[in-house]
């Protein structure tokens, strides 16, 4: 159970890890914060479970929420961030029961450039998912209202199923005093089957990313996927298990 809750929270938290409307210029997005830029941000995951298997179905009730610090620890004389993501506090809750999340204080170090492509990474285990893969890599170009673009995420050992999102200027907002980019977020599953895994995901969300300061201010995500897992019992005989899940997740920055 907790094997597939990870791999569906690392889907969300791709759908990731993380915008008033009035101007109608182009910008250019990118990652750019000083030196010594502290942010800390608040997320909850909340959503149900549905798991079928040998013709019964049980239900659970899950919610995680915690709070993550990103400091930024130096910028070289090409723009490439070096930033530190520390899990300060967090709790899993199963159906009303509530766990200490196991990482806390897990450190994760990578040195990303400016449009967000991850250079390298340390400090990543299975319960902190794949930090490569939680960033937004933003386009080259200068974009405005109505520019989208795709990027892809590949298969790794949390997630077997490759994915594609789809992001879109939606807008331009102030939020919380910082001027924003408002982005939907699009993710779909690009491959139905990985080995003995079926996995179907369709997320929506929006982004609001501060273009002047060069960070993310809120995140929100709405999901439902479909895994389906052959699990063989010996003899020439298999089952299918099926696990739906919806999930909303929000995250924002706090002071």
């Amino acid at each position: 159970m907790m094997k597939r809750i990870s791999v569906f929270l690392t889907v969300l938290l791709l759908v990731s890890v993380a915008f008033s409307a009035a101007a109608q210029e182009k910008v250019l997005l990118e990652y750019n914060p000083a030196p010594g830029t502290t942010a800390k941000y608040k997320m909850n995951i909340r959503g149900n479970t549905i798991v079928t298997a040998y013709k019964r179905a049980q239900r659970t009730n899950l919610e995680t929420a915690m709070t993550i610090e990103q400091k930024v620890t130096g910028v070289d004389k090409d723009g490439n961030i070096d930033m530190a993501t520390t899990i300060l506090d967090g709790t899993i809750t199963v159906n009303n029961t509530p766990t200490v999340l196991p990482n806390l204080g897990q450190i994760i170090s990578v040195k990303m450039a400016k449009d967000g492509e991850i250079i390298s990474s340390t400090g990543m285990d299975q319960q902190g998912g794949n930090f490569n893969q939680m960033q937004i890599k933003f386009p080259k170009e200068q974009v405005g209202v109505g520019s989208s673009w795709t990027s892809n995420i590949a298969p790794n050992p949390q997630l077997p199923i490759p994915m594609n999102v789809k992001y879109t200027v939606m807008g331009f907002e102030k939020v919380g005093g910082e001027e924003c980019v408002k982005l939907q977020s699009e993710v779909t599953s690009a491959q139905g089957a990985a080995g003995s895994i079926n996995l179907d995901v369709k997320a929506n969300g929006n982004i609001w990313f501060a273009y002047k300061k060069g960070i993310m201010i809120k995140n929100e995500v709405t999901s439902n996927m479909v895994m389906m897992m052959e699990n063989d019992l010996g003899g020439g005989k298999k089952e299918t298990i099926e696990t739906r899940m919806n999930l909303s997740l929000t995250m924002g920055i706090v002071k």
